[in-house]
C-alpha cells in the first residue's frame, strides 16, 4: 500500500457471537451462530421469536436493564477494541473525528418513558437521557477521551456502510487525518413489533437467498473501524489491516421499505465503489452481501449482482452473515466491514448458515453452506435500507 492510500488500522465488533475480533474469526472458521429464540412481551401479545442478542458474557445487563443506554455500551465496547488495535489508547486527549451510523440509537428508553406516562406513572427521566441518536457519539467521545468533530448517520440499514464511507472520504480528501467510524443497533421490543407488523420477520433461522424463506432475525452489534491513512497508522506503529479501496452510495427513492426489484440500487452503488477505486469488476473475489431473507430485498440483490456481473456471477462466492449475528440494521453494514477483513485474514468465505434450498430464481448465485477456503484480495460489502438507501464499500487486502 502506499502512503497515502486510505486504511483501516483498528476493528472492533460485539454481536450476538460475543466480543472481539478472536470470536468472530473463529464463528467464520467454524460455522457458528449467535441466534437463539428469545420471548418479546410479557402480555397477550408475548411472542417468540429468532433473534441475535448480545450474549452476558459481553453484556452482562439485560434489555430492560440497559434501556437506555444499551446502544452506548456496546459503542463503548467496539470502539475500545478498535483504538487499542490502531494504537490510539491510554490518557490523553487524542484528535480523533467519530462517525456513528444507527437507525434507533437507545429507542427503548424512550418506548418505555412513554409507556410509563401513558400508564399514569411518574416516569423516569433516565430513561430519556439518551434517546437523541447523537448521544452515542457523544459518549464515544468522552469515554475515549476524542477530541474532533462528530457525526450521527441514520441511513436506515444503510448506516454503518455509510458512516465508514464518509469517514473515507474525509480522509481521502484531507478534511480529517484519523476517524473512528461504525454503526450501532441494540434490539428494543418496539423495533421487534414494528417489523413484526409488517411481516418480515422470521420465527425460524434466517435462510438468506433459500428457496423457503421467509424474513430476518433481528439482532443489536456494534462495530467499529480506525480510518486514517497508511503513513499515519505506521507513524504511531500501528499495522494496516485493510485498504479501503472505494465508496458508493445511491438513494433509489422507489418505496417506503422496499429496495427495486430489478436490482439498479445496489448496481449503481457497486459500480461506483468500483469507479472511485479504479479497479475492474474482475478484481471483486467475494461479495459480503446484506442478504437478509426477506423475499424482496434479496431478489434486488441478486438481480444488482446479476446486472453487474452478468455470466461471471456464478463465479464470484457470496454470504451472509445475517444467519450468524441477525440483522443488525444501522449496525449491519459495519459488521459487513469487519467481517470481511477478518474473511480476507483467514483466506475464508464465510458459510450462510441455514441455507439448504437456493431460490431457483437466484440460479447464478455462488453461495457457500461450508466456509470455503479461498484467498481473498479484494471484498465488497453491499448494504440496502428501507427508503431505498443502498451503500458498498470496497475492501482491500493489507499486504498487497
Amino acid at each position: 500500500m502506499k502512503p497515502h492510500d486510505v486504511c483501516i488500522s483498528g476493528i472492533g465488533i460485539v454481536s450476538a457471537l460475543g466480543a472481539g475480533c478472536a470470536i468472530h474469526s473463529e464463528a467464520l472458521v467454524n460455522a457458528k451462530t449467535g441466534l437463539s429464540s428469545q420471548t418479546f412481551f410479557t402480555n397477550e401479545y408475548a411472542a417468540d421469536f429468532m433473534c441475535g442478542l448480545v450474549p452476558k458474557t459481553a453484556c452482562k445487563l439485560s434489555i430492560e436493564e440497559s434501556a437506555a443506554n444499551r446502544a452506548n455500551i456496546f459503542c463503548e465496547i467496539a470502539s475500545k477494541q478498535a483504538l487499542l488495535q490502531a494504537g490510539i489508547s491510554g490518557a490523553g486527549k487524542k484528535k480523533v473525528d467519530i462517525i456513528i451510523g444507527t437507525t434507533s440509537g437507545n429507542i427503548h428508553g424512550a418506548s418505555r418513558y412513554f409507556a410509563q406516562k401513558k400508564g399514569n406513572q411518574d416516569p423516569d427521566v433516565s430513561l430519556v437521557s439518551n434517546f437523541i441518536p447523537a448521544s452515542i457519539a457523544d459518549h464515544a467521545a468522552a469515554i475515549n477521551s476524542l477530541q474532533g468533530k462528530l457525526l450521527t448517520v441514520s441511513s436506515a440499514c444503510a448506516s454503518g456502510t455509510t458512516a465508514i464511507g464518509h469517514a473515507f472520504r474525509m480522509v481521502k480528501n484531507n478534511r480529517a487525518q484519523c476517524v473512528l467510524a461504525g454503526g450501532v443497533d441494540a434490539v428494543s421490543p418496539f423495533i421487534v413489533a414494528g417489523f413484526n407488523s409488517l411481516r418480515l420477520l422470521s420465527k425460524k433461522h434466517c435462510s438468506p437467498f433459500d428457496a423457503n424463506r421467509d424474513g430476518f432475525n433481528p439482532g443489536e452489534a456494534c462495530a467499529m473501524v480506525v480510518v486514517e491513512t497508511v503513513e499515519s497508522a505506521r507513524t504511531r506503529g500501528a499495522i494496516p489491516l485493510a485498504r479501503i479501496c472505494g465508496y458508493g452510495e445511491a438513494l433509489e427513492a422507489f418505496h417506503h421499505t422496499r429496495s427495486n426489484p430489478d436490482g439498479s440500487g445496489i448496481a449503481a452503488v457497486v459500480t461506483k465503489a468500483i469507479e472511485c477505486a479504479g479497479l475492474s469488476l474482475e478484481s471483486i473475489d467475494h461479495v459480503h452481501c446484506h442478504g437478509t431473507a426477506t423475499q424482496v430485498n434479496d431478489m434486488s440483490e441478486y438481480h444488482g449482482l446479476k446486472l453487474l456481473f452478468e455470466d461471471r456471477l456464478k463465479n464470484i462466492p457470496i454470504c451472509s452473515s445475517k444467519s450468524m449475528t441477525g440483522h443488525t440494521l444501522g449496525a449491519a453494514g459495519a459488521v459487513s466491514v469487519v467481517l470481511g477483513i477478518l474473511s480476507m485474514q483467514n483466506s475464508i468465505v464465510p458459510a450462510t448458515l441455514f441455507h439448504n434450498d437456493l431460490d431457483p430464481q437466484f440460479t447464478d448465485l455462488n453461495i457457500q453452506k461450508a466456509p470455503l477456503k479461498k484467498d481473498l484480495r479484494h471484498v465488497c460489502t453491499t448494504s440496502l435500507g428501507f427508503g431505498g438507501e443502498t451503500a458498498s464499500l470496497l475492501l482491500e487486502r493489507a499486504d498487497i
